[in-house]
């Protein structure tokens, strides 16, 4: 009965709020980059076949196939490199049915000229800048995961991510908080499926203006499969991912039906004797991308590359993974 009338509270609260501020359009769209060399050269199909630490942001079920205690890194430069991406995450076993990661995620944009202060206007009424009073400033959004995942049964697993939201515009600046929950499915023998909701209670991030900005929920689901070719060493795994929004995006989806969005994404990696991966894929954007894996003791290489047809460039993202045996 307490725990009936704490949901009813929580639900009420969550009502209130939703009802007191409005849900806004790509107010989260920064957060749906993707992270992690082998997912994004994939073209980000990955909510069934991430198994490392990266499952913190693509699906937090697939932290129970991350080993002992994982890192990754990643940098991004795109956008005729006016644009930076960075990732770091931990990852531990917490026992031998479960795992905890924590994830930070920060997409900067430096050296924006600031000239409110430098205009001035001339005797003769016409309006100048004084170029010593233009100053320079930075950007960021950064996002903070705290992840868990947790194994069922011999089919089932899922997970969990909290995530703490800050976003740095020098003149304001705004907080969220919001939670991503996961699960990982083995249909048959090698076909894996997988599912993320995410900002399943609505995350609302509130800027020091007084403005508030609702996220609503998403749901990306994927399937994978992964073929062993034991005679040769070889492994083959297509993946596919469909992302289902319901901000009423229309024509800036691939697909919709009346406000729900339908974006797919496609990839295939084949790997030889574990040590070495050629990847590919194609993004919701329809942008082709394309990468390399290199394994050897402790240490993973990832190296992606992201076609984007316009005078903006191409994007090169560079990931390292560490493996260590678990600290605790």
């Amino acid at each position: 009965m307490n725990r009936m009338i704490i949901l009813c509270v929580i639900l009420l609260v969550q009502y209130s709020l939703t009802e007191a501020v409005s849900f806004k359009k790509y107010a989260g769209e920064y957060m749906h980059i993707g992270i992690g060399g082998r997912a994004l050269a994939m073209g980000g199909a990955a909510v069934a076949t991430v198994n490392d630490v990266t499952s913190a942001y693509w699906n937090p079920a697939g932290l129970t196939q991350a080993k002992g205690f994982q890192i990754e890194f990643m940098h991004t430069k795109q956008f005729i490199s006016s644009i930076q991406q960075n990732y770091l995450g931990l990852s531990n076993e917490y026992d031998e049915n479960s795992t905890i990661a924590f994830s930070l995620i920060y997409l900067t944009v430096k050296d924006i000229q600031d000239s409110r202060n430098a205009a001035y206007i001339t005797d003769q009424g016409t309006t100048r800048l004084d170029y010593s009073k233009i100053s320079g400033f930075s950007t960021g959004d950064y996002t903070f995961l705290a992840s868990y995942g947790r194994i069922i049964n011999d089919k089932i697993a899922v997970g969990i991510s909290a995530k703490g939201i800050y976003r740095d515009y020098k003149v304001e600046h705004a907080l969220g908080i919001g939670f991503d929950v996961g699960a990982k499915y083995m249909l048959i023998e090698n076909l894996t499926l997988g599912a993320i909701l995410r900002d399943i209670t609505t995350t609302m991030i509130s800027w020091s203006t007084g403005e508030k900005e609702l996220i609503k929920p998403s749901l990306r689901l994927g399937a994978s499969y992964n073929w062993n070719i034991s005679a040769i060493d070889l492994s083959v795994q297509p993946a596919f991912d469909i992302n289902v929004l319901f901000e009423n995006r229309q024509y800036a989806a691939q697909k919709h039906i009346g406000p729900i969005s339908f974006d797919s994404f496609y990839g295939l990696e084949v790997g030889y004797k574990s040590i070495i991966a050629v990847r590919a894929g194609m993004d919701d954007l329809n942008r082709f991308n394309t990468g390399i894996g290199l394994q050897i003791p402790v240490v993973r290489f990832d190296y992606t590359f992201t076609s984007f047809a316009s005078e903006l460039g191409d994007i090169h993202r560079i990931s390292f993974h560490l493996d260590f045996k678990k600290i605790f």
